[in-house]
């Protein structure tokens, strides 16, 4: 063994260690169980790339990226909101499936919101970062496992196979199935839209990690 390789792997040795003393080893290690690949890397923006109307309403920033006095979107707030308040799959369920689909389209935008929506649901702060290690990773149950598969074969070929298929079916309704593609679609989309056109998070709700690897 050569003494660069030696010195290699005592620093990675070392890495794991302070990742289990910090207790960031479940999703700083995620490249170790996750092979599905994320969406390329970009340069963030630092503020809307548009031009924001005036509301006296009261619109929120993101709102007013795509203003409601234009009939597209309008629409399509309708639409994207409807998935806040109208679902037919559990509710920790369906924050699963979002915060896998914002981790896999760095929507950083997404994952701040979802990480406190999350934890209301019932989701823990380890599950939260766990789902960034993907289906994979230990201590997930049969389902949830499903569920973060789901999300991930609609990223990578805009399907879901027989089997992760027939594993939610086991316990949900055809209408709940009919659910989970149009929730993991819907915020696919929406980190599309929030990425490209800078939606900014408040500045007390985190995004993703900071670090280059994740952003």
């Amino acid at each position: 063994m050569t003494r660069s390789s030696m010195t290699g792997g005592i620093l990675m040795a070392s890495v794991f260690v302070a990742l289990v003393v910090t207790g960031l080893a479940p999703w700083a290690v995620a490249q170790e169980h996750d092979a599905v690949p994320r969406v390329k890397s970009f340069d963030r923006l630092s503020g809307p790339r548009i031009a924001l109307p005036a509301d006296p309403q009261g619109a929120s920033p993101l709102r007013r990226l795509c203003p409601e006095v234009t009939d597209t979107c309008r629409k399509y707030w309708e639409y994207t909101i409807n998935f806040v308040a109208n679902y037919n799959i559990p509710l920790r369920d369906k924050e699963l499936l979002i915060l896998r689909t914002a981790w896999l389209s760095r929507g950083d935008y997404i994952w701040g919101r979802h990480n406190l929506m999350g934890q209301d649901a019932g989701l823990t702060e380890e599950q939260i970062q766990r789902v960034m290690a993907g289906p994979d990773a230990p201590r997930w149950n049969n389902f949830d496992r499903a569920l973060l598969r789901a999300a991930d074969e609609l990223h990578l070929s805009r399907f879901v196979s027989e089997d992760t298929w027939n594993a939610l079916a086991e316990r949900y309704t055809e209408e709940q199935l009919r659910e989970v593609v149009l929730i993991v679609g819907n915020y696919t989309q929406l980190a599309m839209f929030q990425n490209t056109l800078g939606a900014m998070l408040p500045r007390d709700v985190a995004g993703l990690p900071e670090s280059a690897d994740y952003r």
